[in-house]
C-alpha cells in the first residue's frame, strides 16, 4: 500500500490509499480520481515527506507524514470521514429541492406516486420520520457538521 498527498485544482488537500504506484497510475490516467470535497478531477501529487528508515537503532522511527510547508500556510487537515460527510452533503443541498416541513408529506406523495419523482430535503419531527419509516418510505438524515452550529 502506498499513501499520496493529493490536491485538486480548487486547492483542496487529501490523503488517499492505493494498492501500488501503477493503481494509482492507472486511476489518474482514467479520471477514476475525484476531489471529495467539490469532485474535481484534476487530481495533483502533492509533496510529502517519505516514511525513512535508517540505521539499525530507529528502524520504527519515521519521518514526520508532511514536509513543513515552506511557503504560504495551508488549511488544517481534516480527518477523511468528515472530508467525505462534507462533499456528501454538498452533493445532497445542490441536487434536491427544499420543501422546508413538509417533508414529510412530499415524500410520502412521491413514494406513493402522488407527486413527480424528485429528490427533495427538508424537515420532520421525530414522530413524522417514524411514521414514514414504518410506511417504508425510504429517505435519511443529512449529519449535523461542525460548521452548521455555528
Amino acid at each position: 500500500m502506498i499513501k499520496y498527498r493529493l490536491g485538486c485544482a480548487d486547492g483542496h488537500e487529501f490523503e488517499s490509499w492505493f494498492p501500488s504506484i501503477a493503481d494509482y497510475d492507472a486511476q489518474s490516467r482514467s479520471g477514476d480520481l475525484a476531489c471529495p470535497l467539490c469532485g474535481s478531477a484534476e487530481i495533483n501529487k502533492l509533496p510529502m515527506a517519505p516514511a525513512v528508515v535508517t540505521g539499525r537503532g530507529n528502524r520504527d522511527v519515521q519521518a514526520p507524514e508532511h514536509a513543513p510547508a515552506a511557503a504560504a500556510p495551508s488549511a488544517p487537515s481534516q480527518p477523511p470521514l468528515a472530508t467525505a460527510l462534507r462533499a456528501f452533503k454538498k452533493a445532497v443541498l445542490e441536487n434536491s429541492e427544499d420543501v422546508g416541513g413538509r417533508f414529510a408529506e412530499e415524500a410520502r406523495k412521491i413514494h406513493f406516486g402522488e407527486a413527480e419523482e424528485r429528490n427533495i430535503r427538508g424537515s420532520t419531527t421525530a414522530e413524522e420520520a417514524q411514521s414514514l419509516h414504518q410506511d417504508g418510505v425510504p429517505f435519511s438524515i443529512l449529519p449535523e457538521l461542525p460548521e452548521d452550529l455555528n
